[in-house]
């Protein structure tokens, strides 16, 4: 019988991973539930990863991967005649992604005690907020902003606050709930972006 490539037996247990993470709360997953899922001894899967938290890490790169493909189509510049257009369009496509990706709501949005996820989430926001900033500067010319914080990431972190709260109460993001995301992330972002911008000026 050949022997199964490294390659293909991790695709099998990230596979297991995600399917099994997709239907319940992350801390309720151990290695074994993997093995099981995977049909593989829970040796095979312990040679790759030492636990499950180092195992859902890994599985959040490719989520944090989608984030950025998120960013990149979320918003129609025909349609942006505000700043704000811009944080409605960019929220709603995260809303949109999130109901239509179980891991990413249960991992993200839910309750588990997995310290490197938080922080490997929070690092990730740090990056999106830097894109962000970029699609706002390629729309308006932004006026000086804090140079410590990244506004952009935090009006992330904070929409991400709204909707977990809603989907660890209700499991989804209720419809209302995505609205008031909106809502508070424009109003802080108020706070540093005036009422009207100029357009950027763009070189030809």
């Amino acid at each position: 019988m050949r022997k199964e490539s490294t390659e293909k037996r991790l695709e099998r247990i990230h596979s297991a991973a995600i399917r099994l993470a997709s239907q319940r709360e992350v801390n309720a997953i151990s290695i074994y539930d993997v093995a099981k899922e995977a049909a593989i001894a829970a040796s095979t899967v312990y040679h790759h990863y030492p636990n499950i938290e180092a195992l859902i890490c890994e599985l959040m790169n490719s989520v944090f991967d989608d984030f950025e493909r998120v960013l990149d189509n979320a918003v129609v510049a025909e349609n942006v005649h505000h700043w704000s257009d811009i944080n409605r369009m960019i929220e709603q496509s995260f809303v949109d992604y999130y109901r239509l990706a179980p891991l990413a709501q249960h991992t993200l949005l839910g309750q588990h005690t997995y310290s490197s996820v938080r922080h490997a989430d929070a690092q990730n926001d740090l990056v999106l907020g830097k894109k962000v900033e970029q699609i706002y500067r390629r729309y308006f010319s932004l006026p000086e902003l804090p140079t410590d914080v990244n506004i952009f990431a935090i009006a992330l972190q904070v929409a991400d606050k709204v909707y977990s709260m809603n989907y660890r109460e209700n499991g989804d993001i209720a419809p209302e709930m995505a609205r008031e995301a909106i809502v508070i992330t424009e109003a802080y972002l108020g706070t540093y972006l005036p009422k009207q911008l100029p357009r950027a000026i763009t070189l030809n």
